[in-house]
């Protein structure tokens, strides 16, 4: 599951042209804000940017924030 969802996350990042900086180097402190956050379906583990009233692929409308996209 993990593995499903790093690679989500991979894919967003590449979809939004993600700068790729890390922690270490001050991702906030040059202004910008975090992105937005991303919700998990309980029913398949697809990842959404912005929490969906049902999911595109099963239906469900279980979702949990599985963090920010950055």
């Amino acid at each position: 599951m993990k593995q499903m969802l790093s690679a989500a996350v991979d894919r967003l990042k590449r979809l939004f042209g993600s700068s790729g900086s890390g922690p270490d180097e001050g991702g906030d402190a040059d202004g910008r804000d975090d992105g937005p956050d991303l919700y998990e379906c309980a029913g398949c583990g697809s990842v959404f940017i912005s929490k969906p009233e049902e999911c595109s692929n099963c239906e469900d409308d279980d979702f949990s924030n599985v963090g920010k996209f950055q």
